[in-house]
């Protein structure tokens, strides 16, 4: 939905809400891993999509290599909260029509020194929609 319709140097425009957004970054997330995963030449994916395949040292050192890529679905099934005068959570387990996945893409990047890992959803936000808080 759009919101904050304005104008700007004579022109009206608006933004995404970042309910919308956060559906794009899924939308588009889902769209990368069915294209890589159906690619022929996965290299060959990852850089017409931009994706690195080196990263610069946060120390400093030599530059990180893409070795690993691996998909995961995370399932919520439910919520814990804190009881109040208690040491256990409250945990309130979802019926079936709430239950909701997120598929996501990491990928892994080391050096004789160091490893990091790059979440997919995170570098399409940071990369298309740098006006969210993430």
């Amino acid at each position: 939905m759009l919101r904050n319709i304005h104008m700007h140097d004579g022109f009206l425009h608006s933004h995404m809400s970042e309910s919308d957004i956060k559906k794009d970054i899924l939308l588009l997330t889902t769209e990368f891993i069915d294209g890589f995963s159906q690619s022929n030449d996965k290299m060959a994916f990852l850089t017409l999509s931009g994706f690195p395949n080196e990263l610069d040292s946060k120390t400093g050192g030599p530059s990180l290599k893409l070795v690993n890529t691996r998909i995961e679905t995370n399932w919520q099934l439910g919520t814990a909260n804190p009881s109040f005068g208690r040491e256990e959570l409250n945990y309130l387990p979802y019926p079936k029509e709430l239950v909701t996945n997120v598929t996501n893409m990491i990928f892994t990047y080391v050096s004789l020194h160091e490893k990091h890992e790059v979440n997919l959803i995170n570098w399409i936000a940071k990369k298309h929609f740098p006006e969210i808080d993430q």
